[in-house]
């Protein structure tokens, strides 16, 4: 594979990408579905890619750009970001329930599934089967990405595609579901800011943004006759990056059992990065929207390659137990959207609830398109609190995303044992939002109305 291959594929993704957008703000199904450019494009490549027609001529390392893509966008996490403050915290128990008690319960429930029920009948299904609903419902392409290069590495490259498909059943899945549970919670009226589901504004349907709303995407630190402000972060970005993957081979040199992934050490040395940068003063030169920026490109670009590599026959294999865990999935993130959240919130428990629900099923921005439907002034403050719930319980997702893995692989009742360890933590997690009322089991908080 020579660099001109490297281009080929960039070329290829950014005209996949641009195909994507032009469908989005043109097709009225792409609209009412809110789906992303990036699936969008990934779906064309996936037909016309070397996996069905063979047509544009991607190079064999097509699938492995995510690999590189997820430590991008994990190296960039913490640079620039702005501490949270103890005003920020208060009050937020309730929301951080909610948000965290899914993404356990839901690696908890899908291992008990695929442990319990599908691995008795489909007897030859791996034991880290379980972990591809969480990894692609609550995770997103993201995390199906970074534990499908940990699954490679212990022999079981075909975690990469199923997670992928978990991933985009959720993301196209929540934003179906979430629409409809928006409708019926009109009609019941608990909906507070609008009595039907208004008209989104056109940008947000079509992904294009009208002249007099555009804003700037980040502010200029340096001098761009020294250095260009988006390569001096860049150059960040990449060099944390650099470092993550340095690390990564040092440890396993050293120590040929331990294989920690290149995304946790990348983001292990943005952490630094950002201390080095406070210590310096370094940091008020470095634009957190323009970092922001960097990340969400390296998520679009994931996702488009992750899923224009999908290999279906390794879907079509695995079609039953995923169907399964699917549904299973669906349902239950329905069930604690009606049984959960209604009773962790002291207002706005909808609109708040169908943010939560939304993340979920994979990412924020679902979560953010179904709140604005019900809250387009955003009144009820889930935006917020889903920012900092998610910077608080980001050391669980991590632990969930690499931990599981590692034990799950060494057999015997390891996954078994993995498995009581995360009912344990749900159980701890939920007897912590009873004692502190975080949630109120049957009883609406504040002066809400059931």
């Amino acid at each position: 594979m020579s660099l001109w291959d490297v281009l080929i594929d960039a070329g290829l993704m950014g005209l996949l990408l641009l195909v994507g957008q032009f469908l989005r703000a043109k097709v009225k199904l792409f609209q009412n579905l809110l789906m992303p450019a990036s699936l969008i494009g990934g779906f064309i490549g996936l037909i016309l890619g070397p996996g069905v027609l063979n047509i544009l001529p991607f190079s064999d390392q097509l699938s492995g750009y995510a690999g590189i893509l997820i430590a991008v966008v994990f190296a960039c996490t913490p640079i620039g970001d702005e501490p949270m403050s103890k005003e920020d915290i208060k009050g937020v128990g309730g929301f951080f329930y909610q948000n965290t008690g899914i993404l356990i319960l839901q690696y908890a429930a899908g291992m008990t599934l695929a442990l319990g029920v599908l691995n008795k009948i489909w007897p030859n299904l791996n034991d880290g089967f379980g972990l591809l609903m969480a990894t692609g419902f609550y995770g997103g392409h993201g995390t199906a990405a970074a534990v499908g290069a940990v699954y490679k590495d212990y022999g079981w490259p075909e975690f990469f595609d199923l997670g992928n498909a978990s991933a985009t059943v959720g993301l196209v899945g929540g934003i179906v579901i979430g629409m409809a549970l928006i409708n019926w919670g009109t009609r019941k009226g608990y909906t507070i800011y609008v009595s039907s589901p208004k008209e989104l504004p056109e940008e947000i349907r079509t992904g294009l943004i009208p002249k007099d709303k555009q804003k700037s995407a980040g502010k200029i630190t340096v001098s761009n006759m020294s250095l260009d402000p988006l390569v001096f972060h860049l150059a960040i970005a990449l060099f944390v990056t650099f470092l993550g993957k340095w690390f990564s081979g040092f440890v396993k040199g050293y120590v040929s059992w331990l294989s920690i992934p290149v995304f946790v050490s990348a983001l292990i040395f943005g952490y630094l990065a950002q201390f080095v940068l406070k210590k310096t003063g370094a940091v008020e030169y470095v634009d957190r929207g323009t970092m922001q920026r960097i990340s969400s490109s390296a998520t679009d670009l994931l996702v488009l390659s992750a899923v224009a590599s999908l290999k279906l026959d390794v879907i079509a294999a695995n079609f039953g137990p995923l169907l399964i865990s699917f549904i299973f999935g669906l349902v239950l993130n329905i069930v604690w959207f009606l049984y959960v959240s209604k009773y962790t919130s002291s207002r706005a428990w909808f609109e708040r609830g169908i943010m939560n629900y939304g993340r979920s099923n994979g990412v924020i921005a679902t979560g953010v398109l179904l709140n604005r439907v019900v809250d387009p002034d955003q009144k009820s403050r889930g935006l917020e609190d889903t920012g900092i719930t998610d910077l608080l319980n980001r050391p669980i997702a991590i632990a969930l995303q690499v931990l599981p893995p590692l034990f799950i692989v060494l057999g015997g009742k390891w996954p078994q044992y993995t498995t009581l360890a995360m009912w344990a933590a749900f159980i701890v997690l939920t007897v912590s939002a009873l004692i502190f009322k975080w949630w109120t089991p049957g009883k609406m908080q504040g002066n809400q109305k059931k």
